[in-house]
């Protein structure tokens, strides 16, 4: 088995956001964030071009965008839920979620 170090890293709250919707959207399971900063550590150090550019102010409106236009549509889509309803969904969501893994 491959030795491994424990990081503590520090991103956006946009970032955090946009990379956790990204895996939820392609099957993320457990250890998938930390795979995803390895390729992408392993990508940079090999000189590849990175996913996103540094100071690219297109790549992260685009993101941001985005993620703004997905929690407009879940917020249309549940203005009419009781707080209860909606914690009972997220719930029910979370549990289907976890028996998949």
């Amino acid at each position: 088995m491959e030795d491994t170090v424990r990081w503590s890293l520090k991103v956006s709250r946009e970032t955090d956001e946009a990379l956790r919707a990204y895996l939820g959207r392609t099957g993320g399971r457990k250890g998938d964030l930390s795979k995803f900063v390895q390729q992408a550590v392993q990508a940079k150090l090999r000189g590849a071009k990175p996913i996103v550019r540094r100071g690219s102010s297109a790549a992260r409106d685009g993101a941001h965008a985005r993620l703004g236009e997905a929690l407009r549509e879940v917020r249309a889509r549940t203005r009419g839920l009781s707080q209860a309803r909606l914690e009972k969904i997220v719930t029910e969501a979370v549990a289907y979620a976890r028996a998949r893994r």
